[in-house]
């Protein structure tokens, strides 16, 4: 595993939403050692806990999955943006569609990482999102760049009310 590096802006606290228990367990590892000071304030495997947890403990760093019971990644994304603009969200998931990566895009998720990605990607993730960058895996970028040349108002976005 990679030394510490230092995290940029002010993120303090991370929360993780991910359904697979082995991948939380990773994860919070991952992060315990690479970046000791992020605080993680929790994790679950519930989208609907997940966005609870967030709203009463306003995590800097969110780190989601798409495929959850309950509320799934991009709905959390949607709630989670409204409510908190300045709050941090990387999707960690396997599920790299066309409609999931633009629901992401248009959502503003700070980054997309896909689950295939080595530990290396997830670092520079985080690094990247903490500095106020988006990462999107080298798999989904051209994907994201046509997304973003689509002309405006083509479609309307997931979750507008």
């Amino acid at each position: 595993m990679a030394t510490s590096y230092p995290l940029y802006a002010r993120m303090k606290t991370v929360y993780i939403i991910e359904d697979e228990e082995i991948l939380r367990d990773l994860l919070s590892t991952f992060i315990a050692t690479t970046y000791p000071e992020l605080e993680l304030l929790g994790m679950t495997g519930d989208g609907g806990e997940g966005i609870e947890k967030c709203i009463d403990l306003a995590p800097d760093l969110v780190i989601v999955d798409i495929q959850l019971p309950e509320v799934n990644g991009l709905e959390i994304l949607h709630r989670l943006k409204s409510k908190f603009p300045k709050i941090k969200i990387l999707i960690f998931s396997g599920k790299t569609t066309h409609q999931s990566v633009k629901i992401a895009v248009n959502g503003k998720a700070d980054g997309f990482i896909n689950k295939i990605s080595g530990i290396e990607e997830l670092e520079q993730a985080i690094n990247a999102v903490s500095k106020g960058e988006e990462f999107f895996s080298p798999d989904i970028r051209d994907e994201v760049a046509r997304i973003r040349a689509e002309p405006p108002g083509r479609s309307r976005p997931p979750f507008a009310r």
